[in-house]
């Protein structure tokens, strides 16, 4: 009756459609205050990738580099949303555990299932 591949093309666009609309489509901008709950150093490393296939011939992993950063857990005003953000060395000296900040966000997320809070830039208060 069906054809099964136009089934599964259908069942596959409807997918990346949810994923577009809930993952890359603008989003509006918001803006709070919060409060900085952690700072955690994360050591520089090393991500390797590997060449995957049937013909991978004489290719070898890929080693990148990966910068050392601290991570940081923010409590917004007026939110129970676990908030996080990563900053670079440099920028990460003006910033300590206790300290107000002021964040600029993004709520993204599909309904009530697939939810996160994407920080764009994160200023002492």
């Amino acid at each position: 009756m069906f054809d099964t591949k136009i089934v599964a093309a259908v069942v596959l666009a409807a997918f990346a459609g949810a994923m577009w609309i809930g993952f890359v489509r603008p989003a509006q901008r918001e803006t709070a205050y919060g409060k900085i709950t952690a700072k955690v150093h994360k050591p520089e490393g090393t991500y390797q990738q590997t060449p995957v296939g049937a013909n991978r011939g004489f290719r070898t992993p890929n080693r990148i580099p990966i910068a050392e950063s601290y991570l940081f857990n923010i409590a917004l005003d007026g939110t129970a949303e676990p908030v996080a953000t990563a900053l670079n060395v440099v920028l990460s000296r003006q910033f300590e555990v206790g300290q107000r900040v002021h964040v600029t966000y993004e709520r993204r997320g599909i309904g009530p299932f697939l939810r996160r809070i994407r920080v764009l830039e994160m200023t002492p208060a």
